[in-house]
């Protein structure tokens, strides 16, 4: 038997490893006239995991008019409500979001899991062949760093050795990440394959400027073509060579329509996000793909509301940049596009803790704080980031022999109503006093617990 190419393993990785399909359940697959070759891939390789499925045809034209004029057909609505995952794998063209849209609203339940797959093609399905492992690891990591961090510097550097600096406030928890990995659990949604974790950074913190030399939508950026944006208070102020060819497709797709339309709000900073996915190989100006590319960071400009934000744009316009570092809070994650995050300086260690200037030097009471947590199935702390609906992710609380000794302390708090004295506290989690403040501190640097 030949061995299977990249196209046959990525779309079984998305049955068997993204949507997590078992024998016996089923996959509904919403194609067009466009992606009929992908779908029927992903539809083979579900029955070769004998995983049922059922492939529906909504032309371009029909997916127009939903919902706006008419519906999915009743036996198209049916076999969606019965399916355990569905995949819209079906064009990407602006005027049909409204129907992907309805695929969601009408039918994403607490036991449906919905992937996305805009402009799928084969080659599409090939960019799921990688190490979900590793992927997945590797957003979670760039998620906690921008969870817990406030500030973010994203340096890029021109072709003559210019180094820019674009600065960004995070929130510190404030304003929480999605990290996409393309794992899609119940209840859930998401594009498939992906691999990137991105923020909506604080309204009006952008400052400084960036380097755009890998693509922007409908064109790859040769070299020589580069343009540099300049941030100002968190909007867009200027773009230089202002006559390149690169600043003359963002005027004519994207700002002058934007501004056709009274948009006041187009050159909002709306996102910084990284890429993570390897076999993301060549950019080709389709943003979907090209912001999950490995070595890359993007930022756009415009809408954020579906990512936490508080924009609302006419357009929401990512713009890759290669090679990029990326500091958060003085500490490297992403060096000239290597990932550089290091474990013990975002998951610390209780012995490292020092109470100088924390609130649990002193605070005779701790209660929680009413964010939500979790434990994993190790026993280890975990506080839940739900950065938009559909999308639930959760980071430990410290190292694992830190964020097993918060789990003991959170589980020994009040569920509701006061808190206890910490000296109580630390006798029912039999702890020692001075260790339950240094742990105490790690859950109230994630918002968990709040002292007095």
């Amino acid at each position: 038997m030949p061995p299977e190419s990249s196209i046959q393993v990525g779309a079984k990785q998305i049955v068997q490893q993204c949507l997590d399909l078992k024998p016996g359940q089923q996959l509904v697959v919403f194609v067009d006239e466009t992606t009929i070759e992908p779908g029927v891939t992903i539809a083979e390789a579900a029955e070769a995991l004998g995983v049922s499925q059922t492939v529906i045809l909504v032309p371009t034209a029909v997916q127009r008019r939903i919902p706006r004029e008419r519906d999915l057909s009743f036996a198209a609505q049916r076999a969606a409500r019965d399916a355990r995952a569905i995949l819209t794998c079906v064009n990407s063209l602006p005027e049909c979001l409204p129907f992907r849209k309805r695929i969601l609203e009408s039918h994403w339940t607490a036991h449906t899991k919905i992937g996305h797959m805009p402009g799928a093609t084969l080659q599409v399905l090939a960019l799921a062949d990688v190490d979900l492992g590793q992927l997945v690891a590797d957003c979670r990591c760039l998620e906690i760093t921008m969870a817990r961090g406030q500030v973010l510097e994203l340096l890029t550097y021109a072709a003559d050795g210019t180094t820019h600096a674009l600065t960004v406030d995070l929130g510190g928890w404030e304003r929480l990440p999605v990290a996409s990995d393309g794992i899609i659990g119940d209840g859930a949604w998401g594009n498939v394959p992906s691999g990137e974790t991105y923020i909506a950074p604080l309204e009006g913190s952008g400052e400084g400027s960036v380097v755009i030399n890998g693509s922007i939508p409908g064109l790859v950026i040769e070299p020589g073509q580069e343009m540099v944006l300049t941030f100002e208070r968190g909007r867009l102020s200027h773009i230089e060579p202002a006559d390149g060819t690169a600043a003359r497709w963002l005027h004519r797709t994207q700002i002058s329509k934007a501004q056709a339309q009274g948009d006041l709000h187009w050159s909002s900073l709306a996102e910084i996000g990284v890429g993570t996915n390897p076999a993301v190989r060549q950019l080709t100006g389709n943003m979907l793909f090209d912001e999950k590319a490995a070595s890359t960071a993007h930022i756009a400009l415009g809408s954020n509301t579906f990512m936490g934000g508080l924009v609302t744009a006419s357009i929401h316009c990512d713009m890759v940049t290669k090679a990029p570092t990326i500091r958060i809070d003085g500490k490297v994650v992403v060096d000239r596009g290597r990932l550089a995050y290091m474990e013990a300086e975002w998951h610390e260690h209780y012995s490292q803790i020092s109470l100088d200037g924390s609130p649990l030097r002193v605070a005779g009471q701790v209660a929680r704080s009413g964010v939500q947590a979790g434990r994993s199935a190790d026993g280890r702390l975990q506080r839940l980031l739900r950065p938009e609906p559909g999308r639930v992710s959760a980071c430990f609380v410290g190292n694992p022999e830190t964020a097993r000794m918060a789990h003991r302390l959170y589980a020994a708090l009040p569920v509701e109503g006061d808190g206890l004295p910490v000296d109580e506290l630390a006798k029912r989690a039999t702890m020692d006093a001075d260790v339950a403040r240094r742990v105490l501190h790690i859950l109230w640097n994630y918002d968990l617990v709040k002292a007095w």
